[in-house]
């Protein structure tokens, strides 16, 4: 299996995780904060949705364009699936010869496709792992894996 694949299964095995648990948020947590610098789920799910955007974007050279943020739960939810799918298409498509291209990042540092395929899936099981701490503070310890 070649990185491409392996991270497509890596990105749908973590969204598949965080999915469940983001599914599981009752409709009055989906935007409670235990403090006000704090993250809700729903900012964690639209900010998913925008950084797979995002990511695909810089794959493909593009410059990353900004969406709107999504008013509802639900909104954020069906971002983040479509967003993910746009990614996934994206690291398909790319050539394994192009893997040490670089791309400039908005804030000046250069990465390769290699590495930025290789991003999405860590970054949203760090997410992931926010919204399962998130249902711990409000005592829901169902384990969801």
């Amino acid at each position: 299996m070649d990185l491409r694949e392996m991270e497509i299964k890596r990105i749908e095995k973590i969204s598949e995780l965080l999915l469940k648990a983001a599914r599981a948020v009752p409709p009055e947590k989906q935007n409670w904060k235990p403090m006000p610098t704090g993250k809700s789920a729903h900012e964690i799910l639209a900010h998913l949705g925008m950084a797979n955007y995002f990511f695909a974007a810089l794959i493909k050279g593009a410059t990353p364009a900004q969406t709107g943020e999504p008013k509802t739960y639900d909104e954020a939810i069906k971002l983040f699936e479509q967003s993910k799918a746009e990614l996934i298409q994206t690291i398909r498509s790319v050539d394994p010869a192009q893997f040490t291209e670089k791309r400039t990042m908005p804030w000046g540092e250069e990465r390769s496709i290699k590495d930025l395929i290789t991003s999405p899936m860590p970054h949203t099981a760090y997410h992931w792992g926010q919204i399962a701490y998130l249902q711990t503070l409000w005592g829901d310890t169902e384990n969801r894996f």
